[in-house]
């Protein structure tokens, strides 16, 4: 009895801790992606994206209510199973069925054997403080621009030099400057005030959201704009917002 119960007190706190980081993982995608719109998407669609969060939230529920979150999160995975959503089958979806599944079974084990739910506050606290991190540091890099912890640009030398849209949609030319700022034109209008910095802090490269730089400035006729780049090996490429219009951007160095 005394090996069953510690495995089961080994397993819970591991189920505990890998629900947490799935959960997070998830919840990273939703951040980054925004939720999506439930109620205009196909029934199929819009039926996995209630199971995938109601997976989630099983996971999350398991710290008070191990048995029920985790029969939650296996339910979860279980219907997006019978609706026949794409890719259920692999490792990002086989880990929080198991996860689940051994919330259930710990909580059964333990049960049995008489003990109760507890968890030292000092677990609770780590986890609330590892959460409220995690939110602040999706909330910087969503909203901030550029997002704190971003350090100063300074352009190397490959980067510095004349760069030209290919493109018949927008003609664009933007002159980078070894102190980071930027001269140039979009069509008839001259760039002014314009910089280019680093778009994403250190969170946002592990997490690969957003580009890796911004060109951002106003126009001579005082239209702003901004311009998140990548990086591609044989030029920059991204997006150009202007006057809240997006227009693909592929630069070419002259």
């Amino acid at each position: 009895m005394s090996v069953t119960w510690r495995a089961a007190v080994v397993g819970r706190w591991t189920a505990r801790i890998a629900g947490t980081l799935i959960a997070l993982f998830f919840l990273a995608f939703f951040v980054g992606e925004g939720f999506p719109p439930i109620f205009r998407l196909p029934w199929r669609e819009g039926l996995s994206a209630l199971a995938m969060t109601a997976m989630i939230l099983g996971l999350l529920l398991a710290w008070k209510w191990e048995g029920l979150g985790g029969a939650v999160a296996v339910a979860a995975i279980v219907l997006m199973r019978l609706i026949g959503i794409r890719g259920i089958g692999t490792f990002l979806f086989l880990l929080p069925a198991a996860t689940g599944l051994l919330h259930v079974v710990c909580w059964s084990g333990l049960r049995s054997a008489g003990v109760g739910w507890e968890v030292p506050r000092k677990a609770l606290a780590l986890v609330g403080i590892a959460v409220a991190v995690f939110i602040l540091l999706c909330a910087n890099e969503i909203f901030g621009m550029p997002p704190l912890m971003t350090p100063a640009f300074h352009p190397p030398r490959d980067m510095v030099g004349t760069w030209e849209a290919n493109s018949t949609t927008i003609d664009a030319v933007f002159t980078i400057n070894p102190d980071a700022s930027v001269s140039g034109r979009i069509g008839d209008a001259t760039l002014i005030d314009a910089r280019i910095v680093y778009n994403r802090s250190w969170f946002g490269t592990f997490m690969h959201w957003r580009t890796d730089y911004l060109i951002v400035g106003r126009l001579s006729r005082g239209d702003r704009f901004t311009a998140p780049l990548t990086n591609t090996g044989t030029g920059l490429e991204g997006s150009l917002f202007l006057s809240q219009k997006p227009w693909g951007l592929k630069l070419r160095k002259q």
